[in-house]
């Protein structure tokens, strides 16, 4: 318990308040507790001045008679009930009264005197607040059963053609993302009954009807999903030097920001053996993973979009909407899995964007440390979840990405083809083993993936592409912006 309180008075915090004495005015601390409970539990210290952290003690005569009073104040007044755990703490010879406020499953919680519209408290930062009415809708609809992204969109219909196209693109991203017939074979196309098990449809009186996760999944622009993507020069984001937003499905999103970054980032020579192979500076796995989970588990009922923002020491991906309530920082990075928005978390599953066994972050973690890194930093501030991945600028140059085919001091792949329009076999050859060699190292590739490579425009990669698929060394699968290419 010592390592506990020794926290707790390092001072107040979004999850931390300190009372210098119970008030007899019961509202002055009962507020707290609400805006606790309607965020991801508190704890309140009675015998610490808030305005100096210094350990003031509440007197022994006092000490029972000021517990009870605050669990009768609690018990009294706040609805729907919330039961606290509350405990004695000696702290430097002082005594402490501790108040443990769990987090609530029965949200919104008010006091019962002020009623649902005025008596609803929140926490921003290290101070309690009282919850407008749309404060106190979000919290109803992001605690209703099954998450707000399962909420049926009602004033809405949904067509049958409408679902088609849905699972039609999810079915290819599905396809898109496997690395072996086995696992392509696996892959079954979504069904009605799919979507309605997973809470992205919903059916009332007979009817279908759509759902949050529906809208965002096919981006049909009703529920707002956006990211915004930029580079500032420095540290900070003082200096603008690019910038640009995307809107519509998440699963287009995740697409858009993480080719974004790929543009925009350093590749370096990296040596093996006789070849030098150029490199992403960031390890490009971990760099989507982040970015998915940024856009899966963020909260639809913020209005702010997620955030990728590239500075000259790191790459800064921002989630609104923080931890999940009932989760930690600590659970997140250790493995465990909780998911906002649960309808949306099995449908990224189905189509492979996601693991679903929360080992993502962990090992996204140990992919950048292993790519010779520093250690990422997770932080949650005042409701927003931001990751930075740090850059390592001083091992990297900058590789002009068009028209610049990649240096190599291997010979060729010996092959009795005839070059491409205008091309000489040699050029062929060695433009197969760049394409080759990346497969084999990442698994499947996408034609930007691969015209990065070459440094070549996206309609030359596809006919280098084309006539190696034709020629049996690669295999395409997966259609139009989710085409991917993979070894036979």
């Amino acid at each position: 318990m010592e390592v506990a309180i020794n926290e707790l008075l390092s001072g107040e915090s979004q999850y931390v308040e300190y009372k210098r004495e119970r008030s007899q005015n019961a509202k002055s601390y009962v507020k707290s507790i609400v805006a606790f409970a309607n965020a991801r539990g508190g704890t309140i210290l009675f015998g610490v001045d808030g305005e100096t952290n210094e350990i003031v003690g509440v007197p022994d005569d006092t000490l029972f008679e000021d517990m009870d009073a605050i669990s009768n104040a609690v018990m009294d007044s706040v609805e729907p009930p919330i039961i606290p755990n509350i405990y004695i703490e000696k702290v430097e010879g002082k005594n402490l009264i501790v108040v443990e406020v769990p987090y609530g499953q029965k949200c919104p919680y008010f006091i019962k005197s002020e009623g649902l519209e005025r008596g609803v408290y929140v926490r921003v930062g290290a101070t309690t607040r009282p919850a407008d009415l749309e404060w106190s809708r979000e919290l109803v609809l992001e605690n209703a059963p099954g998450g707000y992204d399962r909420t049926i969109r009602r004033g809405y219909e949904v067509s049958d053609e409408s679902i088609e196209t849905l699972c039609d693109k999810m079915f290819n991203v599905a396809l898109s993302r496997c690395r072996s017939d086995e696992e392509r074979e696996s892959v079954r196309r979504v069904s009605v009954s799919q979507l309605l098990l997973w809470g992205v449809l919903k059916e009332r009186e007979g009817e279908i009807l759509p759902t949050v996760a529906f809208s965002l999944l096919s981006g049909d622009g009703e529920v707002h999903a956006w990211v915004q993507c930029g580079i500032f020069r420095g540290e900070t984001r003082s200096v603008f030097i690019d910038r640009r937003e995307f809107e519509g499905s998440v699963i287009d999103l995740v697409e858009q920001a993480y080719q974004y970054v790929l543009a925009k980032i350093n590749m370096g020579a990296d040596l093996d053996g006789l070849v030098r192979r150029d490199v992403y500076e960031l390890p490009m796995w971990p760099v989507r993973e982040l970015i998915t989970n940024a856009i899966l588990h963020r909260s639809y009922l913020e209005p702010g979009a997620t955030q990728v923002a590239l500075y000259d020491d790191r790459l800064e991906i921002s989630s609104p909407g923080g931890i999940v309530r009932g989760f930690t920082m600590e659970k997140m990075l250790s493995g465990g899995s909780k998911p906002r928005n649960e309808a949306l978390a099995q449908a990224f599953r189905y189509m492979k964007l996601v693991e679903g066994w929360g080992s993502g972050v962990p090992r996204a973690v140990k992919e950048i440390e292993e790519y010779g890194l520093r250690t990422p930093e997770f932080k949650d501030i005042d409701g927003l979840i931001r990751v930075n991945i740090f850059r390592r600028q001083e091992h990297f140059r900058q590789v002009p990405h068009v028209n610049k085919p990649i240096e190599t001091d291997r010979k060729p792949i010996e092959t009795d083809r005839k070059p491409i329009e205008g091309k000489t076999s040699k050029s062929q050859g060695e433009r197969e083993r760049i394409v080759l060699e990346f497969i084999r190292k990442y698994g499947s590739a996408s034609n930007s993936d691969l015209a990065e490579q070459l440094g070549l425009g996206p309609d030359r990669t596809k006919a280098v592409l084309r006539e190696m698929v034709k020629e049996g060394l690669l295999k395409k699968t997966g259609e139009k912006r989710y085409t991917r290419y993979l070894l036979p």
